[in-house]
């Protein structure tokens, strides 16, 4: 949202998404973090390491080697390093070294892997994202549609995207305009920025989709969307919330609550690792709708970084030429831009 090209400054101090549980196993993964190449596996007792991924005597990625007990020994020289990263063994030496591979901190709460990039001294768990917030692993509530994209693009223009809700119907088609048209709110709370948008709506085919023909009201409900900025590791967003029915003294529970978590991880100053899942406390049992909501997910997800990625290219040339028209739909996402631009100086020395 500024008027100038933009040479993105990654915010390296956060806790950012490496992978999902499941990713991370017996078999050595490699994904590149902050320009990183990380190596991911599991020691035997099942606990996640990550480990800068080139072995430092040929630089040969590390993921192609192959784990012994708990150390990862690279497969082309076949030096063996343990889990802290300290070489143990070289073959052509029959002896250790002195020498220590850079190693990450890792914090598992399922169902994802958070990962520090940033200064050690001011790595602290307690920085991760708030579980409770989005009911995360609570009683009564599932989470499905677990997927992992990659965008050629930069995280600022993804974070706009999210922040900025006037785009669903014409990019996605999957609401009308009373997103761009309700009443919205903003609210610095303590761990995060929050948009909330209200709005009067019938019943109608996204409705259906979501909570079956079964759950089907009459009349206008008074709906609520929440969008929750928490830093530029995550934000979480929700369906449309109905808080009231019109002639109902009460929300039947057929009309629940579904949170869209969105993982955004700097893959390098202009790609991104872009993770999501769904939380929802409603038809639980419903295999079905897990795969609908997968294959939505995807769908609309696929759509944002198209988008992006049409942009990502003539970016920096564009706003050379001309400058940015920003209206009155921008003023969350320039919210945003400001919060990053303070986390940034905060990081500075």
């Amino acid at each position: 949202m500024h008027n100038e090209p933009v040479r993105s400054t990654l915010i390296r101090d956060r806790w950012y998404i490496a992978a999902f549980s499941e990713e991370v196993s017996r078999t050595p993964l490699e994904r590149t973090i902050f320009g990183d190449p990380v190596v991911l596996y599991r020691t035997e007792a099942g606990e996640a390491v990550a480990m800068f991924g080139l072995c430092p005597h040929r630089f040969y990625p590390l993921a192609r080697g192959e784990l012994k007990g708990d150390s990862i020994v690279c497969g082309y020289h076949g030096f063996e390093f343990d889990r802290s990263g300290k070489c143990v063994f070289v073959p052509s030496q029959g002896t250790g070294t002195g020498y220590r591979q850079p190693v990450y901190t890792v914090v598992e709460q399922a169902p994802l892997i958070w990962i520090w990039i940033g200064e050690q001294a001011r790595c602290d768990p307690a920085l991760i994202p708030p579980y409770a917030e989005f009911q995360l692993g609570e009683p009564g509530w599932k989470h499905c549609a677990h997927t992992r994209l990659y965008m050629r693009g930069r995280y600022e223009l993804l974070i706009d995207n999210v922040m900025d809700l006037s785009h669903v119907h014409y990019l996605h088609g999957v609401a009308g305009d009373s997103y761009a048209q309700g009443r919205q709110e903003q609210e610095q709370r303590a761990r995060s920025f929050r948009l909330t948008q209200r709005s009067r709506v019938p019943w109608n085919d996204y409705f259906a989709f979501l909570f079956s023909a079964a759950a089907r009201f009459e009349g206008l409900a008074q709906v609520e969307s929440v969008t929750d900025f928490y830093g530029p590791e995550l934000i979480r967003t929700s369906i449309p919330v109905v808080t009231a029915v019109e002639g109902s003294d009460s929300v039947p529970d057929t009309l629940g609550r579904q949170y869209v978590l969105l993982g955004i991880t700097p893959e390098t100053e202009h790609s991104t690792h872009y993770f999501g899942l769904l939380n929802r406390n409603f038809r639980l049992e419903d295999e079905g709708y897990d795969d609908m909501a997968l294959q939505s997910s995807m769908d609309i997800r696929q759509q944002d970084i198209e988008a992006i990625e049409a942009i990502e290219g003539r970016f920096d040339e564009a706003l050379s030429r001309q400058p940015m028209m920003l209206v009155q739909a921008d003023r969350h996402a320039i919210k945003v831009r400001g919060l990053l631009d303070r986390m940034r100086e905060a990081a500075l020395p």
